[in-house]
Formats: C-alpha cells, structure tokens, sequence
C-alpha cells in the first residue's frame, strides 16, 4: 500500500488517501478471491481487466480545466481548503503555462 501510494504522489502528486483505499480493497477482494479457490491467473486478468474499464471511464469523465479560476478551484482543493493557496498555484500555471514545471 505505501509502495502504491508513494508511486501516485510520483506521478501526480495528490491521491495517496484514495490510492491507499483502493490498493487495500483490491488487496482485500484479491485474498478473498485466493481463498476462495480462484486461479491466481484468473485473478491477476480480472484486475487488469477492471483497471483497463477504470481507466476508460476516467478518461470518459475528464474535462479540461482552463480558466484561472477553475485552476484556482482545484488547486484549492489540492491545497486542503487554502484559497490563497490555490489562488498563487492558478496565478504560477497561468505564467509558466500547461506545460511548465512549477517547484515548491
């Protein structure tokens, strides 16, 4: 659980409470799934397979954020509730751009 989430924190930098949730069901559902009898083959497809139709209804559900004030709204959130917080990230993303890098 900590190896997942320490890789979404990597890649993203926010998510590791839910990662760390849903690492721990999948863990719980798999050892379930083993007792159970299940081929752990069997098993390791199932998983892929829903990580596949995940990450297809994600995709399905993104919508771009471009307004300084949409950016503001997540980085607020991002920043555990801190509006002055969220403000000076959405003002650092509209100055270095999409693509730039912003360090803190």
């Amino acid at each position: 659980i900590t190896q997942s989430a320490s890789q979404c924190n990597d890649k993203v930098g926010d998510g590791t409470t839910t990662c760390s949730i849903l690492t721990a069901k999948v863990i719980e559902e798999v050892s379930k799934a083993k007792a159970a009898g299940a081929d752990i083959v069997c098993i390791k497809e199932g998983v892929l397979k829903a990580k596949e139709a995940v990450l297809e209804a994600l995709m399905s559900m993104k919508r771009e954020i471009l307004s300084e004030e949409e950016i503001a709204q997540v980085a607020t959130i991002s920043a555990n509730g801190d509006k002055n917080i969220g403000s000076r990230i959405a003002q650092c993303v509209q100055e270095v751009g999409r693509d730039g890098v912003i360090t803190v």
